[in-house]
Parts: structure tokens; C-alpha cells; sequence
């Protein structure tokens, strides 16, 4: 059986987006609290469908529940009405988390295809070779950049703990590979701090759900 696991971040991040999303889903499964809050007992055969990597790891860790990706059950949904973005050109910006993922890879460039959307990769940093997710997971290219990360990550903390100001230099240097008006995300992380470097980013949920408006 099936289980929508909402993403608490990407609510906040994109309200209405998420109501649509559950209105959606709802018809055809339950939906559950905050995958840290859930107590429920899941089988061999029940499947989280989420949108989020830290929730995957909470269902996959704690709750012991099978993993599907939202984007993987809407391309295998034949009844979904995609949006007509005819005229978009993108950059896909993938994401560290899911670099050993490459069903979520193809399940995304699929649902832009879907909605007539063309888009570019970044070069060398496409699919499993992904070395970006925000303030958790980024290896800048400019030393002083890195020199950046490796001072606020000293103690073992992830880039949490950098001030607004250090964070927006520091992710410019990513916004910088984005060579089209638009960057494509599907990590809550990555569009945030995309965003913050000066970068055009629009989550993929955006679009397939009608919210993104040119």
C-alpha cells in the first residue's frame, strides 16, 4: 500500500504547491504526519511515496517503509495533466543526495520532457556525479570559498551555522553555472540556497502542479 509522506520543508517553502500535491494524493492513499512523528507500522509491502531526501532517510533508517520518489509515480501516472511550458529552456541542477539514484535522474528529466520543457545539464556535475546540496553538501571550485566550507565545517557540522551574507557568496558560485534564465530542482536544499546565491530556481513540483509563472 501506498503512504504520501509530505515534506514539512518543502510546505513551508511552497504552501500552495503542497496543497495541491495532497489533493492529488489523497484519493489515492493516506497521507502521514512528519516522517519524524510517524508511529506508524509499516509491511515489506507498503511503499512511502515522498519528495524529500531527508524524509527518505528517515523512512528508510527508522520506519523500515519501501521508498518511492513523487516525481517516479507521477511519470508512471498516465492520467496526470501536465502543464505546457513549450518555450522554457532550463538548467537541472542535481542533487548530491540522490547521486545514487538514477531512477530519479531519469524520472525527472521525464516529467520535463512531459511538459515540453528543454533543458541542459551542468556540465560535470550531471546525475551521479552531483557535488551540491546547499548548506549540507558543497565542494567549491574558488579557494576562498573553500576555505569558507572547510572553516564553518571544521567541527563536523554540515554549512547550517554560516551567516546569510557568507552563505549568499558562497552559493553564487554555484548560481554561476547556470547559464539558462531558469534552474530546475528537486531537493527543498538545493532551491533554497540556489535562490540565495542569485539563481532562478524553480522546484520541479512548481511545474508539474501549475505554480511557476514566467
Amino acid at each position: 500500500m501506498y503512504t504520501y509522506f509530505p515534506s514539512c520543508n518543502f510546505g513551508a517553502m511552497c504552501p500552495e504547491t503542497a496543497k495541491k500535491i495532497e489533493a492529488y494524493l489523497t484519493p489515492h492513499m493516506p497521507k502521514t504526519v512528519c516522517c519524524r512523528l510517524d508511529k506508524n507500522e509499516y509491511t515489506k509491502d507498503d511503499t512511502g511515496v515522498y519528495l524529500c531526501q531527508a524524509c527518505r532517510e528517515v523512512m528508510e533508517q527508522k520506519l523500515h517503509v519501501g521508498t518511492l520518489t513523487l516525481w517516479e509515480y507521477i511519470d508512471a501516472d498516465e492520467s496526470f495533466a501536465f502543464p505546457d511550458y513549450s518555450g522554457l529552456k532550463v538548467t537541472v541542477q542535481d542533487c548530491w543526495r540522490d547521486r545514487e539514484h538514477p531512477e530519479i535522474h531519469a524520472a525527472v528529466r521525464n516529467l520535463l520532457r512531459k511538459m515540453n520543457v528543454e533543458f541542459v545539464d551542468i556540465e560535470g556535475e550531471a546525475r551521479e556525479k552531483s557535488t551540491f546540496c546547499g548548506d549540507l553538501h558543497y565542494e567549491p571550485k574558488r579557494p576562498e570559498n573553500i576555505a569558507t566550507v572547510e572553516e564553518y565545517t571544521a567541527g563536523g557540522e554540515p554549512l547550517f551555522g554560516a551567516p546569510p551574507e557568507v552563505m549568499a557568496r558562497l552559493m553564487s558560485e554555484q548560481a554561476e553555472k547556470i547559464h539558462t534564465e531558469w534552474a530546475v530542482t528537486y531537493c527543498n536544499r538545493c532551491t533554497r540556497t540556489l535562490r540565495m546565491g542569485g539563481a532562478n530556481a524553480v522546484h520541479v513540483a512548481e511545474l508539474l502542479f501549475g505554480d511557476f509563472k514566467r
